[in-house]
C-alpha cells in the first residue's frame, strides 16, 4: 500500500479509515504514514473543524451526523479532487471588501477552505452563510466577518432552512453568492432534493449581486427534486473540465462566464 506524503492526502486517507472503523488512533497514524503524533494530532484537529470526527484521548471516533442516532458520517465525498479545484478557482474570485453568500453542501465548503489567511485576515471581508460547515472552517480566521444566519436546525443536511432564515437574509445586501447544486439543466436550472434548502436559496439569489454557480461536472444533465432558480439567472458557472462542451456552449451563449478548474 502506498503511503500518502501530503498533509492533504493523509487526511483523506484518515477519513476514509475514520467512516470503515469508526475510530482511529494517533500512534496507530503516526507509525502508519511515518510522521509525528504532532502532525496526527493537527490532521485531527483540521478534520474535527471540518466536522468529519471528535477528537478523544489517543485518538477521534466518527461522528454520528445522520438521520437517527448511531448513523455515522458518509463516505468520503465523491469527486473529491474535482471539488478541491473547483472551490480554488471559485475562492480565486473574492476579493477584499467583499461581502459573499455561502450556500451549504461539499463545493461550497472547498471555497471556504481555499480562502487565503492573506485575504481572510485583510478585516473587511464579509462571509454569510447557513452551514454549519462552513461556520466551523471560517469561524477561526483572524479579521474575518462571519454572520450565521439563523432558522431551523437540519441535522442531516447540516444547516438552517425555515422561514426565520429568509426573514433573516432580508435586507442584507451581498457582492457574491456562491450556489452549490445537486443538478443542473438546461430545461430545469439549478435544482436541489430539498425543498426548505431550495426556498433559503432563493432568498439568497435575491440578496446578491452575483450568482456564481459551483459544481462538479457530474450534477450536469442531472435534475432534483425542485428548481432554485433558471440558468438566465447565473452570472458565473465553476465547474472542472470533465463538463460536456455543448452543454458549456449553450452557457456562453446565453452570456453566462464559464470557469473550468
Amino acid at each position: 500500500m502506498t503511503v500518502p506524503s501530503g498533509a492533504a492526502q493523509r487526511r483523506e486517507v484518515i477519513a476514509q479509515q475514520l467512516a470503515r472503523e469508526h475510530v482511529v488512533r494517533v500512534s496507530e497514524l503516526s507509525q502508519h504514514f511515518g510522521v509525528s503524533e504532532v502532525s496526527i494530532r493537527r490532521d485531527l484537529e483540521r478534520l474535527e473543524r471540518q466536522g468529519l470526527l471528535r477528537r478523544v484521548h489517543g485518538g477521534a471516533v466518527a461522528i454520528a451526523i445522520g438521520n437517527g442516532p448511531g448513523e455515522l458520517a458518509s463516505d468520503p465525498t465523491p469527486h473529491l479532487e474535482e471539488k478541491r479545484r473547483i472551490g480554488r478557482a471559485a475562492a480565486a474570485l473574492i476579493r477584499p471588501g467583499d461581502r459573499v453568500l455561502f450556500d451549504s453542501g461539499t463545493t461550497v465548503l472547498e471555497i471556504a477552505r481555499s480562502l487565503s489567511n492573506d485575504l481572510a485576515g485583510t478585516g473587511n471581508l464579509t462571509a454569510i452563510t447557513c452551514s454549519f460547515p462552513i461556520v466551523q472552517e471560517l469561524g477561526h480566521r483572524q479579521g474575518l466577518h462571519l454572520l450565521v444566519l439563523g432558522g431551523i436546525y437540519l441535522p442531516e443536511h447540516r444547516v438552517v432552512a425555515g422561514p426565520q432564515t429568509i426573514e433573516s437574509l432580508r435586507g442584507l445586501h451581498a457582492d457574491k453568492m456562491f450556489l452549490g447544486t445537486d443538478g443542473l439543466t438546461l430545461d430545469h436550472g439549478l435544482t436541489t432534493a430539498n425543498v426548505l434548502e431550495a426556498e433559503v436559496d432563493r432568498a439568497m439569489v435575491k440578496a446578491a449581486a452575483q450568482i456564481i454557480v459551483v459544481t462538479d461536472s457530474s450534477k450536469i444533465g442531472c435534475a432534483g427534486l425542485t428548481t432554485i432558480i433558471p440558468l438566465n439567472e447565473i452570472h458565473v458557472l465553476v465547474t472542472d473540465r470533465g463538463a460536456p462542451e455543448d452543454f458549456l456552449g449553450q452557457l456562453s451563449r446565453m452570456g453566462i462566464q464559464v470557469i473550468l478548474a
